[in-house]
């Protein structure tokens, strides 16, 4: 018999996106879409898929990722964002799993991200995608797992969200494709609100930075892409992709030296300057809720 599995998107106001994932997973038992309160067409087009939807206001992604699985009608569910997509050799790698009982050999599933950036396929083109120990590595260091029996695990941390799985977990020989940030413009959109998060979260667990800190985080993060993860074969575009994760990396640590001097008064600041620190505290907050839900 096979074991169901219910597909999982987040929304908010990912009426473009939508459609193309619907599809992707079209295969799975079930499809729930979890939105928080879009403005857009994204409910109008979820109902129309016939997939289940659920409105739910959102704290935060390891939040809204345990309500959306407690939600699903089976036990093994599958993650998916609305800017990603499953590949059809995924699918089918899902589906001979799902309809031969080998799906309960493991507690969960790793399997690997391609994405779009710029014109080109990181780390590599879906079709041509393998995996590889030094992959399967990298899949274990950022615990990227999105295919797993919730009974045995549990979404942790307000940003950057991990899953904590009981063992054993498997591995996957397929990918899923990202589009997240397929040009600089759509990458800089978040830009902002992210780097105010990741700040948020580097001063509530007690990390202290200063401009010249900041600086050094930024290009070690972009000589690390660069030459560990040898973006130089990508030419330009993997030297902008290196250049651009090392601002990222900077402006993190600048914007967490900027809520230290807030929180010390050191300098004239604003009201709006301060509801900075105080937006921090309760991201804080909501970081203590979900890890100790």
């Amino acid at each position: 018999m096979a074991i169901p599995i219910t597909g999982i998107i987040l929304t908010k106001n990912e009426e473009a996106n939508l459609p193309g994932c619907l599809e992707s997973i079209s295969w799975a038992d079930e499809i729930l879409v979890v939105d928080s309160f879009s403005t857009d067409r994204t409910a109008e087009i979820a109902q129309a898929s016939n997939a289940r939807f659920i409105q739910h206001p959102f704290l935060n992604y390891a939040a809204q990722r345990n309500f959306a699985q407690a939600a699903a009608t089976h036990d093994w569910v599958l993650h998916i964002d609305a800017d990603e997509r499953v590949t059809p050799a995924l699918a089918r790698e899902i589906q001979q799993l799902s309809q031969t009982d080998q799906l309960d050999k493991h507690h969960a599933y790793y399997f690997a991200r391609v994405d779009l950036w710029l014109g080109f396929w990181f780390p590599t083109h879906p079709e041509k995608y393998r995996l590889t120990p030094s992959i399967q590595r990298h899949l274990e260091r950022n615990r990227f797992i999105r295919l797993y029996n919730r009974r045995y695990a549990r979404w942790q941390r307000a940003l950057h969200e991990i899953i904590e799985v009981t063992p054993p977990v498997g591995f996957l020989q397929n990918c899923i494709t990202h589009y997240s940030a397929t040009n600089l413009s759509r990458m800089l959109e978040t830009f902002n609100s992210y780097t105010d998060l990741e700040a948020a979260q580097l001063y509530a667990t007690g990390i202290r930075s200063h401009p010249l800190h900041a600086l050094y985080r930024g290009f070690r993060t972009g000589l690390y892409l660069y030459f560990a993860w040898k973006l130089y074969r990508y030419g330009a575009p993997g030297l902008a992709y290196a250049s651009h994760q090392g601002y990222v990396k900077y402006m993190n640590y600048l914007k967490l030296w900027e809520l230290q001097c807030i929180a010390a008064n050191r300098g004239v600041w604003t009201s709006a300057d301060h509801t900075l620190l105080q937006n921090a505290m309760r991201r804080a907050q909501s970081q203590d809720e979900t890890d100790t839900a």
